[in-house]
């Protein structure tokens, strides 16, 4: 469906003003095009994939700076569902012009450290997607050694089902584990990274991504991604190694590129 934005759109003097945000106007500009797009009852249906094309922007890096709004508390973030059904029928953003926390007219009372970075495109939280799908209501009553609280840990459920991607009651307790040893956000960029690198997202590329950061002890995002780049390069060395067409000297395999990402990541790890 089509959004009409109105024409006048509202930035409070809270989110203008918030010390928080002052590097990243984009989140204000986000804020303000919610607003427009609000309907009578207060709250917008836009999709992610809409805000990407009306900004140029990679749906990941929108769901950071919705996210970013959502934990100071100027945006709440809810799912409706198909009657009788677990299946999402659509997202709703209602932007809040009074912040929740009213001791400090700041939003939520929550630690934000260094906002979004737009140079890896990847993400605070991207726990919300586009892709319309089943949702398995999980409760998490563990404790996380990387300071993950319950409703993080179903953030990273929630954003691995909505890539369309299966998960069956054994593989539940598995990434549950996963998040308590790797952290909320670093699995969450593992399942942005293999949405993105594969057309059918699925847990055993999950499980490999997840497997090389421990084996690797890759522990923050930042870590990733520079094995990412890593990864990038090797890709575009072997590449040049066939445009080159120096084969003689070349083995057989680096020259076959065929090879689905998932594939080369897993032969990219195991040398």
């Amino acid at each position: 469906m089509e959004e009409k934005p109105s024409y006048y759109s509202i930035l409070t003097a809270d989110v203008r003003y918030d010390e928080r945000l002052k590097k990243y106007a984009d989140c204000k500009v986000l804020f303000s095009e919610i607003t427009a797009l609000s309907n009578k009852y207060g709250y917008c249906t836009a999709s992610n994939g809409y805000f990407a094309r009306l900004y140029d922007r990679p749906k990941p890096t929108i769901s950071r700076w919705i996210n970013l709004l959502i934990k100071l508390g100027y945006l709440k973030s809810e799912m409706i569902y198909k009657e009788n059904s677990k299946e999402i029928k659509e997202r709703r953003l209602y932007p809040i012009t009074t912040p929740i926390n009213a001791n400090n007219n700041r939003g939520i009372n929550a630690s934000v450290k260094g906002g979004i970075n737009t140079d890896n495109n990847r993400g605070i939280n991207a726990s919300v997607k586009d892709n319309i799908t089943s949702i398995n209501t999980i409760n998490i009553n563990s404790s996380s050694n990387k300071e993950s609280s319950s409703d993080e840990q179903i953030n990273a459920f929630t954003a691995y089902q909505m890539t369309g991607a299966s998960l069956t009651g054994r593989q539940q307790p598995i990434l549950v584990d996963y998040v308590e040893r790797l952290g909320h956000e670093l699995v969450i960029h593992a399942i942005e990274y293999m949405e993105d690198h594969t057309k059918r997202p699925n847990f055993s590329y999950l499980r490999t991504i997840l497997n090389d950061y421990e084996d690797n002890h890759i522990t923050t995002v930042e870590d990733a991604i520079k094995n990412e780049e890593r990864f990038k390069e090797h890709r575009q060395k072997q590449k040049n190694k066939k445009n080159k067409k120096k084969s003689m000297f070349i083995d057989a395999r680096t020259q076959d590129h065929s090879k689905s990402d998932e594939e080369a990541w897993e032969a990219f790890w195991n040398g």
